[in-house]
C-alpha cells in the first residue's frame, strides 16, 4: 500500500467520518484467560468515547511503509483454500456478526501474541464509499462506483497506572485513587484486505507493529499464514554485515559511500513522487553499483551468494531500511565524525606518510567546542610551525 492510501483510511478513523456499525473486543488477563468479550454500537457511544477507540486505530497505522507498516501478500492457494484467509473473509463478510469466527479469531491472537501482561483486542469493520476525483482535484458529483469494506484490528497491552490523589468534584475533596489497569498504545494491528489503487485487494493485507525489532512474527504467521519481512533495524544491521563480510578488503570507504549515496537517491526519489509505490532495491541493482565501484568479479559472486542466504532469493529490500538517511558516520576507537549525507563529498580517506587518514574539507565556519576558529591559510601555517 502507498502512504497516501494509508493516510486516506486513517482519516476515516474520526467520529464524523467512519461508518462503523459495531466495535468488538476481547480483554485477556496475564494468564491468557479471557476476562470478557464485548460488542459496542459505535453510534451509541457518543463523540468522546468513540474518539478514544478511534485514536487507538489511528496510532496503530502510524509510521512508515517498510518499517512499522508491512505489506502482507497471500499466495493463490491461501486465497482459495487457506484457513487464515477464509477466517478473515468470514469476519469481514458477516460484518463481525459471525460469533464462531470471532471466537476463532480471538483464540488465534491469544495463543500467538507473546506478552507478559494483560492485553485488549479491538476489532472493527468499516464500509467506505470511495470518492472519485476529477482532473481539478474536486470530488465528482456523480459519486463513486467503489465500495471498500474492510477489517481493522489492534492489540493493546494493559498497563497498571500508579496510585495517586484525585479530586472528587461532588464531595469537593481529594481522595486516594487506587492503581488501575488502563489501555496503552497499540503493540500490533492489521488491516484486511489491502487498499491498493484505492480498491480492495484480497491478495494483500497491511500489518502494523510498533517495535521495529520485534514485530511479533508468530502472530502474523497465525493471522496470515505467511512470513513477515525481516524487521527494518535487522535489515540494516544485516546489510552492513553483508558488505563487510562478502567484500572483505575491497570494502573501502569509497565503495560503502557510493552504495549509501545510491540508496539515498532512491529514498529521495520516493519522497518527490509519493503517488508512486516504493521501489525496493534488488540484489542485481546492488551488484551493478558495486561493479561500478570496481569490486572484483569473485567478490560480486560472494556478495550475491551471501545476499540470498541472508534475505532470500529474489528478495528486494526497501532502500530506507538500509541507510541511516540523515548522516554518514565515521568512527575509530577515539574519533566519531558525523557528516550530512548530502555532503559526503567533503570526506576523503588517504594515506599520508604511510598512515591512513580521514580528510575533511572545511567549508564555512569551523567551531571547536562551540568556539569559532580561524581556518585562514596563514593561521593554519603558523599553527603547523608551533607543533613542529
Amino acid at each position: 500500500m502507498l502512504d497516501k492510501e494509508i493516510a486516506e483510511l486513517r482519516r476515516r478513523f474520526r467520529y464524523e467520518k467512519n461508518n462503523i456499525a459495531s466495535l468488538c473486543g476481547c480483554y485477556v488477563n496475564d494468564k491468557k484467560e479471557i476476562v470478557t468479550t464485548f460488542r459496542q454500537s459505535m453510534p451509541m457511544l457518543g463523540p468522546e468515547e468513540s474518539e478514544r477507540y478511534l485514536a487507538l486505530f489511528r496510532r496503530t497505522f502510524s509510521g512508515s511503509v517498510g518499517k512499522q507498516l508491512l505489506d502482507v501478500t497471500f499466495q493463490n492457494e491461501q486465497v482459495v483454500n487457506g484457513d487464515e484467509h477464509r477466517l478473515l473473509c468470514a469476519l469481514r463478510d458477516s460484518k463481525l456478526k459471525d460469533e464462531q469466527a470471532l471466537s476463532d479469531f480471538y483464540a488465534k491472537i491469544i495463543s500467538s501474541f507473546e506478552t507478559d501482561g494483560a492485553f485488549l483486542i479491538l476489532l472493527a469493520e468499516d464500509t467506505y464509499d470511495v470518492p472519485t476525483y476529477g482532473k481539478d482535484g474536486d470530488v465528482r458529483e456523480d459519486g463513486s462506483d467503489t465500495v471498500f469494506s474492510y477489517l481493522f484490528c489492534c492489540v493493546c497491552p494493559m498497563k497498571l497506572n500508579k496510585p495517586a490523589l484525585r479530586y472528587d468534584a461532588f464531595r469537593q475533596l481529594f481522595q486516594s485513587r487506587e492503581a488501575e489497569q488502563v489501555v496503552s498504545s497499540p503493540e500490533v494491528g492489521f488491516l484486511f484486505p489491502a487498499f491498493d489503487d484505492r480498491c480492495a485487494n484480497l491478495y494483500g493485507a497491511l500489518y502494523a507493529a510498533r517495535n521495529l525489532r520485534d514485530n511479533h512474527p508468530e502472530l502474523a504467521s497465525a493471522l496470515f499464514g505467511a512470513p513477515l519481512p525481516m524487521p527494518a533495524d535487522e535489515q540494516k544491521d544485516s546489510f552492513r554485515d553483508l558488505l563487510s563480510d562478502s567484500l572483505g578488503e575491497e570494502c573501502s570507504y569509497g565503495v560503502v559511500q557510493t552504495v549509501q549515496d545510491s540508496l539515498l537517491a532512491r529514498v529521495q526519489a520516493q519522497k518527490e513522487t509519493p503517488e508512486e509505490p516504493v521501489q525496493p532495491v534488488t540484489c542485481e541493482q546492488l551488484k551493478t553499483t558495486l561493479a561500478y565501484c570496481g569490486v572484483s568479479a569473485d567478490k560480486l559472486e560472494q556478495f550475491e551468494k551471501d545476499y540470498n542466504e541472508r534475505f532470500g532469493e529474489q528478495t528486494a529490500l526497501p532502500p530506507q531500511n538500509l541507510t541511516d538517511g540523515g548522516a554518514a558516520e565515521l568512527k575509530t576507537e577515539d574519533v566519531h565524525i558525523r557528516v550530512d549525507a548530502s555532503r559526503s563529498d567533503l570526506v576523503q580517506v588517504r594515506l599520508l606518510d604511510g598512515k591512513p587518514c580521514v580528510i575533511i574539507r572545511a567549508e564555512g565556519t569551523l567551531t571547536v567546542n562551540g568556539v569559532p576558529v580561524s581556518i585562514r591559510a596563514d593561521a593554519i601555517s603558523k599553527e603547523s610551525e608551533r607543533t613542529v
